[in-house]
């Protein structure tokens, strides 16, 4: 199933990922609907997956009927990959057998489609403030070319609107605040998905490719930022000249 985005262009909201099956109510996905965040959702496990490591979601709702794998393998695959993420395991029902299967291998919290109208958002909210990292004390990156808001999250380059994800947000971030200098994939692995540095150094290349294509649509020109061979990535401060 073709995955499903909401969120305001120029903004990068924190990201939800919901791992839902085909028949998941309506009524509950209603609850998604919110301008605080923005939501990707897919319908088999190996979507799941995949997008966990390539968009570094804020927090995963992770429904307990998916296949292709199954639910349980996908909460394994993904607390390999991250022990950071927040996940909500959700079900049709409250089961106390697969609520504690869930919570023991790797969930943060049970939801279930029955639950009182308000509550579930409630605790998406709760979650996503606990994922939200201390915001700097420094929160305006301006060179003259880029204008980067850590407090709006928010993005204009060239006076445009540069429509992100929160990790190519954040690694934007990391990129400019450490301007002309080269950081090598495991910095930025620690820095921008704040993971552990033995992390697979691909996952940052093909970020990178992602995030300068996004500059380049929103503003017409080439990105900024630089690939060092064999040693990282750097951002180019307007009218400097790299060695």
């Amino acid at each position: 199933m073709e995955a499903s985005e909401r969120g305001a262009q120029g903004r990068a909201l924190p990201l939800i990922l919901v791992a839902a099956p085909v028949d998941t109510p309506l009524a509950w996905l209603a609850e998604l609907e919110d301008p605080r965040f923005s939501y990707r959702m897919e319908t088999s496990g190996h979507e799941v997956v995949r997008d966990v490591y390539r968009y570094r979601p804020d927090l995963l709702i992770l429904g307990l009927r998916l296949r292709d794998p199954g639910s349980f393998e996908v909460l394994r695959r993904v607390r390999e990959m991250s022990e950071e993420l927040h996940i909500l395991a959700v079900d049709r029902a409250f089961r106390r057998a697969e609520a504690l299967r869930a919570l023991a291998e790797g969930a943060d919290d049970m939801l279930w489609y029955g639950m009182p109208d308000g509550l579930v958002k409630a605790v998406i909210m709760a979650r996503l403030r606990r994922a939200t990292p201390v915001t700097p004390s420094t929160q305006l990156v301006e060179d003259g070319r880029l204008r980067l808001d850590l407090a709006a999250r928010e993005v204009t380059m060239d006076g445009r609107f540069v429509p992100l994800t929160s990790l190519e947000f954040d690694l934007l971030h990391v990129l400019a605040r450490n301007a002309g200098q080269v950081l090598s994939p495991e910095q930025l692995l620690r820095h921008a998905w704040r993971s552990r540095p033995e992390g697979d150094p691909s996952r940052v290349k093909y970020a990178v490719l992602r995030l300068r294509r996004g500059i380049t649509r929103a503003t017409g020109a080439e990105a900024p930022i630089e690939t060092v061979r064999g040693v990282g990535y750097r951002y180019v401060v307007p009218g400097s000249h790299p060695a």
